[in-house]
């Protein structure tokens, strides 16, 4: 490309410039038509560089010329080349307006065809319009036909259900409105009428429902003002078959039958009461079941038969209730009161016995056994309430065979007697109760009036009301248990001490009369005795648990300790007297073919001599513990003192008159057990003062007093000769003697430790050796043999913290 910005050497001309420019022109034509490759792009970057050049030399006008002369070149070319073409675009112009005309010729056409189809079509469409309205004109009235048939059905069914209805045909209607509301009335439910019809139907079926509820309403009415004359006739017949050994189930309805037809109801049914060999008890008394069991058929048809079976039993439980339970409290003899409540009660369940033997699915036996079971617990309540104040045995035994006649009759009817049995026992009830009570009452006076001193008999007349109260056994022959002999006693001397106070034998005749009273007034109760001895053990287990023993256990609270041993004997030789209460049971229950009673009590007064033993216990610990408050050690003393503490004097003193006094009366295995429970609550004590934390340091002159009282103590419990008790203060022994011992690393010896200290507890003995490892500090003074000692005791110390971390242990 030419460098118009280098200043030429000679003068140019003008055609050597227009030369000049036209060649750029060229140049930037070719620029302009996008040449390719890496000269393209170079050609068009110096398009702004030329431009730039040309305004800068002022040849704008030059350049300008230059322009408009190629400008107008290539317009020629473009003129000529476009004349070369132009025929052939003239032909083709040509072309498509014939194709226009062609096409818009065709057009006409298919519209004037369009007007001709159209004009012939419409005479046709018109005769098909008038026939298919006179289609439609014939389908409604054909439609309008049947339409007013079947509505004139539907009302001929709706009148004929109002018929019946009015003829009292229940289930008849309810069949036509069930079939008028599934099949007839949805042909015809767009009509008002039908709407109408298909929302009255509930209302219909609902109206028959309450007509049938209003008839077994006033059936209900009817045999609640029988139900006593029924249950007098039932009782009446069965008190003329009293004797015989067994009662055939009398029939109250004939001509019931459960398995019948639920639309074929029968004839009213006559109440009566047939004996054997058909021989009818005639009753005036008639009950019609048809408008019961009416009621059901069209309770099952409107599926409602689950709301009926509720009604029935509220009304029912409601009759029963007055009937039954609602009975008001009798006066005092006020038997007549009482026979028409048990009249009222047979009389009912007669009828409920009918209702559910004839039915299928209506009358649950569980209602019936429910409303059955509050009956008897009610006539439990009347028949205590009749003999709230009663003291003449003619009216308990009057009632009582009122009571036998009751239960004879329901069995005859099919009840279970099993359930009645509460009924015969429930007239001892109120007996035992007021037996009981007063027993209770005598036992918890010569409770509270006992002096809880051992007996003391001045004569024989005394001993022998012991005797017959509670068998004495001879003391001669103790290891062999026997019971005291004519002989012996005779020779016995008089005053006699006996273990217990003079309150067992007192309630031991209180109780032995109750049982013998009982039995007194349950003769006539055979075919019952095991309910009645039942009641009976039923009544003496709580006298002895709860009034006995609970009035024994309310004294073992005070803070005397002799009266507590006195109660602890006591209580043993209740439960001696509970074998005797057992034999007398079972001679009484010889008559009744009874067998083999055991008595519960026993086990509550064992349970109440464990509480005894352990109230003994604490009181004699606390007594220790104030003599043990006197003590005053001082477990640094340099120096130890000659003989043992002075306050081991007081409480040797006091263990000696428990000893000889209190506990003297207690059993040899008894009198072991306190001993040995005394003693090792004193060695713990005494162990707990010099383990206590206030107790910083411990020294050897203090060990050897605890050593001397220990001693004492050991050879004070030795002197008692109840057996090892001495071994209480093993464990305290061992430690003191360890403590002592110059090589106190034997304890980490195995086999020295099992065979010298045993009982000796590791952290016990840590606490103690710390305490006596002394003056620690750096300034402190100390002799070799302190020294050794003291790493004695941090070796012992090591080991037995190194014993604790062991895994194995």
């Amino acid at each position: 490309m030419t460098d118009i910005g280098k200043e030429p050497t000679e003068p140019v001309t003008k055609q050597e410039e227009a030369a000049h420019f036209q060649q750029l022109l060229r140049e930037l034509a070719l620029t302009d038509t996008g040449s390719t490759g890496a000269d393209g792009g170079e050609n068009f970057d110096q398009i702004a560089y030329i431009i730039k050049q040309i305004l800068q030399t002022g040849k704008e006008d030059l350049f300008a010329d230059q322009l408009t002369i190629f400008i107008g070149k290539k317009e020629a070319e473009i003129e000529k080349m476009c004349a070369f073409h132009y025929q052939e675009f003239v032909q083709s112009v040509d072309q498509l307006l014939k194709v226009r005309q062609g096409t818009v010729t065709l057009k006409d056409k298919i519209l004037d065809l369009n007007d001709q189809m159209q004009a012939s079509g419409s005479k046709i469409a018109s005769k098909k319009r008038d026939i298919i309205e006179n289609r439609h004109t014939l389908l409604n009235i054909e439609l309008g036909v049947e339409s007013l048939q079947a509505c004139l059905f539907v009302l001929d069914m709706a009148n004929k259900v109002n018929a019946n209805v009015e003829n009292r045909k229940y289930y008849t209607a309810l069949k036509m409105l069930e079939e008028l509301q599934k099949a007839h009335l949805r042909p015809v439910m767009h009509y008002t009428f039908a709407k109408h019809m298909q929302d009255y139907i509930p209302v219909m079926q609902e109206n028959i429902r309450e007509v049938v509820l209003e008839e077994v309403q006033n059936w209900l009415v009817n045999i609640r003002e029988n139900t006593r004359a029924i249950g007098r006739l039932a009782m009446d017949h069965v008190a003329t078959k009293k004797g015989k050994t067994k009662h055939k189930t009398g029939e109250l309805l004939r001509g019931v039958s459960a398995s019948g037809s639920s639309m074929n109801l029968g004839p009213p049914l006559d109440v009566s009461v047939t004996e054997e060999d058909n021989d009818t008890f005639d009753v005036d008394v008639k009950i019609d079941f048809r408008p019961l069991y009416q009621c059901l058929h069209i309770h099952e048809v409107l599926n409602k038969r689950n709301e009926l079976r509720t009604h029935y039993e509220e009304k029912r439980r409601a009759s029963g209730y007055v009937s039954c339970v609602a009975y008001p409290t009798a006066a005092y003899g006020n038997l007549t009161a009482f026979q028409m409540y048990l009249y009222d009660v047979v009389g009912f369940f007669i009828i409920e016995a009918a209702v559910m033997n004839s039915t299928q699915n209506f009358r649950s036996r569980g209602g019936v056994e429910g409303l059955w079971s509050n009956a008897m617990d009610k006539m439990n309540d009347v028949i205590t309430d009749s003999l709230q104040d009663c003291r003449d045995p003619d009216l308990f035994l009057t009632i009582k065979i009122s009571v036998v006649n009751f239960i004879d009759t329901m069995e005859s009817y099919g009840f279970a007697v099993t359930s009645l049995m509460d009924l015969m026992l429930s007239l001892l009830d109120r007996y035992a109760e007021l037996m009981k009570s007063r027993c209770a009452e005598a036992v918890t006076q010569i409770i509270e009036e006992d002096e809880y001193a051992p007996m003391i008999v001045n004569d024989q007349a005394e001993y022998d009301l012991v005797t017959t109260a509670f068998k004495l056994k001879d003391e001669s022959k103790t290891k062999n248990l026997k019971f005291v002999s004519r002989e012996w006693a005779s020779n016995i001397r008089f005053p006699k001490t006996l273990p217990f106070s003079k309150g067992f034998p007192r309630c031991c005749t209180a109780i032995k009369d109750f049982i013998i009273g009982f039995y007194r007034f349950a003769e006539g109760f055979e075919q019952q005795y095991n309910e009645m001895d039942d009641l009976l053990k039923k009544s003496l287990e709580k006298l002895i648990s709860q009034n006995l023993n609970g009035s024994l256990m309310s004294k073992i609270m005070v803070n005397n300790i002799s009266q507590v041993v006195q109660i602890l004997i006591n209580l043993e030789y209740f439960e001696l007297a509970c074998a005797e209460f057992e034999e007398l049971l079972l001679v009484m229950r010889i008559s009744h073919k009874a067998g083999v009673v055991r008595l519960q009590a026993t086990q509550a007064l064992k349970e109440s001599r464990v509480l005894a033993e352990k109230r003994m216990f604490d009181l004699l610990n606390m007594k220790m513990d104030d003599f043990l408050e006197l003590a005053d050690y001082d477990w640094f003393t340099p120096t130890a003192q000659p003989t043992y503490s002075s306050y081991l004097d007081d409480l040797v003193g006091f263990m000696n008159v428990i000893i000889s006094s209190t506990l003297v009366n207690l059993p040899p295995h008894m009198r072991s057990l306190v001993y040995q429970g005394a003693f090792k609550h004193l060695a713990s004590s005494i162990h707990s003062l010099i383990l206590a934390p206030d107790v910083k340091r411990v020294s050897p002159a203090a060990i050897n007093i605890l050593d001397k009282d220990v001693a004492f103590l050991e050879k004070f419990a030795s002197g008692v000769a109840e057996g090892n008790v001495g071994d209480a203060f093993a464990q305290l022994r061992q430690t003191i003697a360890l403590l002592k011992s110059p090589n106190i690393e034997d304890i980490l010896n195995s086999a020295i430790r099992d065979r010298r200290y045993a009982r000796i507890q590791n952290d016990k003995l840590a606490t103690l050796l710390e305490k006596m490892k002394g003056d620690t500090s750096l300034f402190a003074k100390s002799t070799p043999a302190e020294k050794a000692h003291r790493k004695s005791i941090e070796t012992v110390l090591k080991g037995i913290r190194s014993q604790a971390s062991s895994p194995t242990r």
